[in-house]
């Protein structure tokens, strides 16, 4: 956690809190899509 690949940040705790909002974003994204697949399936 120490190498900065975000730039644009000023300080490594707004570099993690962004990263763990794009995690929750990505993993909401997905849990929507499965759910929906399964959802949609299921009502066939």
């Amino acid at each position: 956690m120490t190498d900065h690949t975000h730039t644009s940040s000023d300080t490594p705790e707004e570099t993690n809190r962004d990263s763990i909002v794009d995690a929750w974003a990505i993993l909401i994204l997905i849990a929507l899509a499965v759910s929906t697949a399964v959802f949609w399936v299921s009502h066939q």
